[in-house]
């Protein structure tokens, strides 16, 4: 039965998914063609904008946010800090919840609905749902997009919000307005409040992450291409979960994961050519 749902999620999505991927696929592919005297191995047509983007955030990060995390770590409590990440969290919810149906991982989609009601009696302060093996797991429309096979498209670095690419920067637009909580109220009401949430994800994100930032600055000799390689890495873990990535059609946009095994497939290479597994063949 959950098949067969997850089935029928999937032929509505697809639809939906097929008709962005006409506009989708010639933006991230052109993009990745619209300066072919770059050395595109690492498909970053745009380093050399990239490289001064990644420089005035890091300026950025070092002269404000980097301080102003000190003293969010320093001054505020535990708890409260705690508290300040379990609503920006909640707040996520409904595009979690939104991307989970779409995805067509109905049973992924129940447990983030459980999250959220459960927590929404605290508006988000208190994370109840994890006592109940309700985890937080991040979905969002550029993970839904690769999951459809949408290509990434170049790397790009935008400003003040960091490392991307061309298919996630598009994923970011679509999830604020798939989010109800950006349409409450009126425009001026509601342009402040996107303001401070991210202000506040940004303060967040910085304290929890704050040895391993400075550690990554201090230890790279070429901090911008450590990013890069960790965010890809990071998004590429974040599409699978395990899975195997859904083809728009049943020829063709196989194509786009021929470069690309799952991260499985890695694990089982990786288990089959470790010493223990050569010594047990040898055995046999």
């Amino acid at each position: 039965m959950d098949n067969q749902l997850r089935n029928l999620c999937v032929s509505i999505n697809l639809g939906v998914v097929r008709r962005l991927s006409l506009v989708l696929i010639p933006i991230c592919l052109g993009l990745t063609s619209c300066n072919n005297a770059v050395d595109l191995s690492n498909n970053d047509p745009l380093e050399p904008l990239n490289r001064t983007i990644f420089k005035f955030n890091d300026a950025l990060d070092q002269g404000i946010l980097r301080p102003t995390a000190i003293t969010y770590k320093n001054s505020v409590p535990d708890p409260i800090r705690s508290g300040v990440s379990n609503v920006l969290k909640w707040l996520q919810g409904p595009t979690i919840i939104t991307n989970d149906i779409m995805q067509g991982d109905l049973k992924q989609a129940q447990s983030d609905s459980m999250r959220f009601f459960m927590n929404t009696t605290s508006f988000g302060l208190i994370d109840a749902a994890a006592d109940f093996d309700m985890k937080y797991r991040k979905e969002d429309f550029g993970q839904t997009l690769g999951l459809y096979g949408i290509p990434a498209g170049p790397y790009i670095v935008l400003p003040f919000l960091g490392p991307s690419s061309a298919r996630d920067a598009v994923g970011r637009i679509v999830d604020h307005f798939l989010n109800p909580f950006s349409h409450i109220g009126s425009l001026n009401a509601r342009l402040p409040y996107t303001a401070s949430k991210n202000i506040m994800s940004a303060v967040n994100f910085r304290a929890e992450n704050f040895d391993q930032i400075d550690e990554l600055r201090s230890s790279s000799l070429d901090a911008y291409a450590k990013v890069r390689t960790i965010y890809r890495q990071q998004r590429q873990a974040a599409i699978n979960n395990g899975r195997v990535p859904i083809n728009l059609s049943e020829k063709g946009s196989s194509e786009l994961f021929d470069d690309h095994l799952t991260f499985t497939q890695e694990k089982k290479l990786a288990d089959s050519a470790s010493p223990a597994s050569k010594k047990n063949n040898e055995s046999k």
